[in-house]
């Protein structure tokens, strides 16, 4: 159990389900008492958060580091189909990772396909483009952290092929294992020592619901012995947001999106506290 007192930060998603500037964010992350926090490598909320590749610095400024950034999935299957479309979509994710990097950002995550490994898609056309990116990673010297979602056996199959590259590992996504592992924790055990960013949140064993840990069903104390056992020694990352449809809000963020009922520092306060719980699960 000695083991489980290394990771001792907690972060949060900058993206926690409040509309707000970036700037004022971090500040609100920063006073709730969070030491590090997730981006999204996108330009979709330019008007507001300004630009991602500045947001390193900011998030700096405002007493945080930036730990990890989550490169956008939306119509991520097409890198499983041959064709220009999913050629300019490797091209992207390889640009991303470039910027990410030039830009101070360490660790950048991404999805492998939207749920599962398309059942028609083409396994040697999407790991070549997959070299392709974690390739730029080495180049670069940053941590391609790929993201357990529904399918764990096409994800534990491509870990297994980059088994030897160094720059790809996991980002274990505790919510996600939830839905699809009957609460075991297997991918922790198989993959100890490539577990590069934690996506923490919870969910009742049925949808994808991001609540915060403890108000859903995972077992937090089984979760935090499994990750004292492997060689992660980042924060526990949060990535909950208050009660929203996020299908809905994925699929039409302008119309998807009805503002909390509650202020951002109750639930950043809330948020915090629950960080805090699940650390002291683990001692």
């Amino acid at each position: 159990m000695g083991q489980q007192k290394k990771i001792r930060k907690c972060g949060v998603y900058t993206w926690f389900g409040f509309l707000l500037p970036f700037r004022e964010k971090l500040r609100l992350i920063k006073d709730a008492g969070f030491d590090t926090v997730c981006t999204w490598w996108d330009d979709m909320f330019l008007e507001m958060d300004g630009r991602k590749e500045e947001q390193f610095d900011q998030a700096l400024s405002a007493g945080l580091l930036i730990e990890h950034t989550h490169l956008p999935y939306f119509g991520c299957d097409e890198l499983w189909r041959p064709g220009l479309s999913g050629d300019a979509l490797c091209a992207r994710y390889c640009r991303a990772v470039a910027g990410a990097a030039a830009s101070g950002i360490r660790t950048v995550v991404m999805h492998p396909f939207e749920r599962q490994a398309p059942p028609a898609g083409d396994w040697a056309v999407f790991i070549a483009r997959m070299e392709r990116i974690a390739g730029e990673s080495a180049r670069r010297g940053i941590h391609l952290a790929i993201e357990n979602i529904c399918d764990q056996n096409g994800l534990m199959r491509i870990l297994d092929h980059f088994n030897g590259n160094p720059y790809v590992g996991l980002c274990f996504d505790t919510g996600h294992n939830h839905l699809t592992a009957a609460n075991g924790f297997g991918l922790l055990d198989r993959h100890r020592d490539r577990i590069f960013a934690l996506h923490v949140h919870d969910n009742n064993g049925k949808a994808d619901e991001h609540l915060l840990p403890y108000e859903g069903t995972v077992d937090w104390a089984a979760f935090m012995e499994k990750i004292g056992e492997t060689n992660f020694a980042g924060s526990l990352m949060l990535e909950a947001c208050y009660p929203i449809d996020m299908e809905k809000l994925d699929k039409d963020p302008a119309r998807g999106y009805l503002a909390p009922a509650v202020p951002p520092e109750e639930y950043l306060e809330r948020a915090k506290q629950s960080c805090e719980k699940v650390l002291q699960a683990g001692i």
